[in-house]
């Protein structure tokens, strides 16, 4: 799976299904985690693969998760635009 079908599957699966999903990438979230972040990705954008990330956007994840692990999945996204 790559990581825009994982973004997709954070946004429809169960808290638990996300849980179990992202352990098996070796990312740790706990529930509340999931609940907080699942909201931001209806902010994400297409244009972004053109423009970047927003550092809003950055900041906000960066509450919800932390700089590190934000970090990981910037790197993800990184990977994967890059992969395309």
């Amino acid at each position: 799976m790559d990581f825009l079908q994982f973004l997709n599957e954070v946004k429809m699966s169960s808290d638990e299904k996300v849980k179990a999903l992202a352990a098996s990438y070796d990312v740790h979230f706990t529930i509340r985690e999931i609940q907080l972040l699942r909201p931001l990705l209806d902010e994400i954008s297409i244009h972004w693969l053109f423009i970047g990330i927003p550092s809003h956007f950055i900041q906000q994840v960066e509450q919800v998760i932390g700089p590190e692990r934000t970090g990981t999945f910037l790197q993800m996204y990184t990977d994967a635009v890059h992969k395309r």
